[in-house]
C-alpha cells in the first residue's frame, strides 16, 4: 500500500509540477531512481520553485543515466538547488529536525543489539570522526589473535569510553588528528558577505548552500546554518582550511591556515594568510611510494567520497590508489584517488580499468565493456544556479572566484 501511494504520488507530481522531468523520463536520458530524488526532494516546494530547480538541473543530466551524474551525486545537486531556492524552509526544517533528535536501542534476534542517534549533521560527523580515531588507536587483533576490522574496532573503542565513564575511570586519549578531513565546506563570499558596492553581488545576500561532508553522502546546509556553524567552530580555535579554485570553480589547492588571529578570521586577515602562504606550499608530488600528508589533504579535499561510481564510502576512509600503479605512476595529486578496499582490489585484480584525468575526472571501463566517468562534483557557490556556477547572472559569472 505505502508503495502504491508512493508511485501515485510521483506520478501526480510528474504531471502537474515536474512535466520536463516525464518528458526526460519517456525519452531515457533520466532514469526512475534519479526522478523520485527529483520529486521527492522537490515535494515541500511551491510548483514554481520546483520548475525552477528543474529547469536549473535537467541540462546537466545527460543524454543517458549513464552520462549524468551518478545517482549519489545526482541527489546531491538537487539538495544544494533546493537549499538554493528556499533557503528560509531548509533552515526551518533542519531547526525541526534538531528538535527530533533522539537516541533508540532494540535488540536483534542474533543476541546483538542495535543503537541509533539522531541528531545534527555536523555533530553526528564529529563523532564519527572521534570514534575512528579511537578506532585507530585500538589493538588490531583481539584477545583470541584474530584481526579485527576497522568496524569492530569502532564498536569496541566506542564501548569501553562507556565503560570508563560508567566506573568512573578515566577516558582514553585521543590521537587528534584535526587536518585529516575537511568537514564543513562553504563559499568565502557565504562565510563573509560582500558588500552592496563590491563586484559580484550576489542574489541572494546570505549566500549559497554549504555542505557537510564525512559521513559518505555530503549534506546540503542552509547559508545562515552554515555560516553559524563555521563562525561557532573557528571561534573555538580549530583550523581553516581554505580550497583555492579556478574561475570555473575546479578545486586547484588547499591552503592550511592553522593559527587564528586575535579577534577572528576576517575577509582580509584570511585573503592576507592565504597570500603570505601561497610562496611556502609544500610540493604535490613525492618520490616514493607512500603520499605525503599534502598530498593526501589535496586528493582527499577533491575527492570526498570513494571515485567509483555511486560508492558512498567517504574518502577519509579509503586508500589513497595509484591509478596508474607505481612506480610507472607517479607518487602525485594527477595520479591518485581515494577507493574504498572493496573497489581498489577489484581495480588491482584488473577486473576494471581506469583512467584518471588532471583535473580530477575518472573514466572506467568495466569487465562489460560499459564506460562510465566520474567527476568531481561543484564546491559551493558552483553548483547549478549558485553565485558563481551555471545559471547565474551575467555580472555573477564576472565576479572573482573565491572559496
Amino acid at each position: 500500500e505505502w508503495s502504491a501511494g508512493e508511485l501515485f504520488l510521483l506520478a501526480a507530481r510528474l504531471t502537474t509540477a515536474l512535466p520536463d522531468t516525464l518528458d526526460a523520463l519517456e525519452s531515457g536520458r533520466l532514469d526512475l531512481t534519479r526522478a523520485k530524488v527529483l520529486e521527492k526532494e522537490t515535494r515541500d516546494l511551491p510548483e514554481d520553485l520546483a520548475r525552477r530547480v528543474e529547469a536549473l538541473l535537467l541540462p546537466g543530466a545527460g543524454g543517458t543515466p549513464w552520462d549524468g551524474p551518478a545517482p549519489r551525486a545526482w541527489r546531491q545537486r538537487v539538495d544544494r538547488a533546493v537549499v538554493r531556492a528556499d533557503a528560509d524552509a531548509a533552515r526551518r526544517r533542519r531547526r525541526e529536525a534538531a528538535r527530533r533528535r533522539l537516541v533508540r536501542s532494540w535488540v536483534c534476534d542474533d543476541g546483538s543489539a542495535e543503537l541509533l542517534v539522531a541528531a545534527a549533521a555536523e555533530d553526528v560527523a564529529m563523532a564519527e570522526a572521534v570514534i575512528t580515531d579511537l578506532a585507530h588507536a585500538w589493538p588490531a587483533a583481539g584477545l583470541d589473535g584474530q584481526r579485527l576490522t576497522m568496524d569492530q574496532r569502532r564498536v569496541d573503542a566506542l564501548m569501553e569510553v562507556f565503560r570508563r565513564i560508567r566506573d568512573g575511570r578515566d577516558l582514553p586519549a585521543l590521537p587528534v588528528r584535526r587536518q585529516r578531513e575537511i568537514g564543513l565546506v562553504l563559499h568565502a563570499d557565504t562565510l563573509f558577505p560582500v558588500s552592496s558596492g563590491e563586484v559580484g553581488q550576489q542574489r541572494d545576500p546570505l549566500g549559497d548552500p554549504g555542505e557537510i561532508r564525512g559521513l559518505g553522502d555530503t549534506v546540503a546546509v542552509d547559508p545562515v546554518s552554515a555560516a553559524e556553524i563555521a563562525r561557532a567552530e573557528m571561534a573555538r580555535g580549530v583550523a581553516l582550511n581554505v580550497l583555492l579554485v579556478d574561475a570555473a570553480g575546479a578545486f586547484q589547492r588547499l591552503v592550511r591556515l592553522p593559527r587564528t588571529p586575535a579577534g577572528g578570521w576576517t575577509r582580509e586577515s584570511v585573503g592576507t594568510a592565504v597570500r603570505d602562504a601561497l610562496g611556502d606550499l609544500p610540493e604535490l608530488t613525492a618520490q616514493g611510494y607512500s603520499p605525503t600528508v599534502a598530498i593526501s589533504e589535496h586528493v582527499r579535499a577533491r575527492h570526498p567520497r570513494c571515485v567509483s561510481y555511486d560508492c558512498a564510502r567517504g574518502s577519509r576512509r579509503c586508500d589513497l590508489d595509484h591509478d596508474q600503479p607505481w612506480p610507472r605512476g607517479p607518487t602525485s595529486v594527477t595520479n591518485l584517488v581515494p577507493r574504498c578496499r572493496r573497489d581498489h582490489e577489484t581495480k588491482t585484480r584488473r577486473l576494471v580499468r581506469s583512467r584518471l584525468d588532471p583535473q580530477g575526472s575518472l573514466t572506467t571501463t568495466m569487465l562489460t565493456g560499459l564506460v562510465v566517468t566520474t567527476r568531481p562534483e561543484p564546491l559551493p557557490g558552483f553548483g547549478v544556479g549558485e553565485s558563481y556556477g551555471p545559471g547565474c547572472t551575467e555580472a555573477e559569472s564576472s565576479a572573482p572566484a573565491a572559496a
